[in-house]
């Protein structure tokens, strides 16, 4: 594994452990009264996360596809640079996924129906976009 992976790595595992702590933190705060948040703002929640997902997709091919067939080498700097923000924006993607659950979480007063499908969701991107070097070809 080349040092520009394992800093991909390292960056994948703490937006990842931060969509841990959104679960954990809802799970755990005690919302002082019950009321419905409007049906509006969980749809418009739920169009920006689709929306996401796949914009997380279309990305990952658009920026990291050379890297997947061998076009593009991490042993060119130009490259490298190219590797680590194509993986951070589609990390971002997959956490912001996460964090439209837990602002849906917050507004509908911690019910798990509202965010755990979210949380769930950004989780199961995140594992989908795992950088391992398999995914990534050398050049030739």
């Amino acid at each position: 594994m080349k040092p520009v992976q394992l800093v991909v790595l390292i960056i994948w595992g703490a937006l990842l452990g931060s969509i841990c702590l959104y679960a954990l933190m809802l799970s755990s705060m005690t919302f002082a009264t019950a009321h419905d948040s409007p049906k509006s703002m969980g749809q418009i929640i739920a169009l920006a996360a689709g929306s996401a997902v796949l914009l997380s997709f279309f990305l990952r091919k658009l920026l990291l596809g050379g890297f997947a067939t061998g076009a593009l080498s991490l042993d060119d700097p130009a490259h490298r640079g190219r590797f680590v923000v194509g993986n951070v924006v589609v990390f971002a993607l997959s956490e912001g996924i996460g964090v439209l659950g837990f602002v849906n979480g917050i507004l509908s007063n911690g019910q798990g129906d509202a965010w755990l499908p979210y949380l769930g969701l950004a989780f199961i991107l995140m594992l989908l976009h795992i950088p391992l070097p398999s995914r990534f070809k050398t050049a030739a």
